[in-house]
Formats: structure tokens, sequence, C-alpha cells
């Protein structure tokens, strides 16, 4: 069997994370063995067709906020979709205590 790429894994792990919770970039970065700058290269390199695959607007900062805020238009994209999806985001920062994953 092929081994995955980090891309792959990273994507695999994305995709398990529920409605209603989100993961931060290290906590994905630790379960694949990369970094969490690598995990927000590789997410904020996605086309649009992954886009519509992976629940990429799940993924924030450790402190929960949305850095792809950054990237103007994607990052309103972001907020937009979390907050059509009930999260608690105060400050552009979503609520961790309530949100975080348990994988």
């Amino acid at each position: 069997m092929e081994k995955m790429t980090i891309k792959q894994q990273v994507f695999e792990i994305v995709k398990k994370i529920p409605k209603g919770k989100v993961a931060y970039f290290g906590l994905i970065a630790n379960k694949v063995g990369t970094t969490a700058r690598v995990v927000g290269w590789i997410l904020s390199g996605m086309s649009k067709n992954e886009w519509n695959e992976i629940p990429w607007h799940r993924v924030v900062a450790k402190n929960g906020y949305i850095s792809s805020l950054k990237l103007g238009e994607k990052g309103l994209l972001q907020k937009q979709i979390l907050l059509s999806e009930n999260y608690e985001i105060n400050d552009d920062k979503v609520n961790m205590e309530k949100h975080l994953v348990q994988f």
C-alpha cells in the first residue's frame, strides 16, 4: 500500500472534524508529524474543488483566531461559514473551550 502524502494525511484529519468543532494547525501537525506552518500552507493552497470536499473552515489558530482573515476574501468566507454553522465567535476568535475537537 502506498504511503499517504502529508497533504493527504492533513486532509484525512480535517475531514474528521465534526460540525460544531474546530481544530488548530498544531493539533493537526502533531497527528501527521509536521509543523503547524506546513498545515497552514497546505490548507491555504487548497483548490476551490478541495474547498467543497474538506471542511477547511474548521481549522483555526491555537487561540481560536481565524487566521485566514489575513488573506482577505477567504478569511471572510471562513468566518461567514463558521457563523452559519453557529460557532461562538468573539473578536474574530472561535470559543475554543466550547468548540475544540477531541481526537
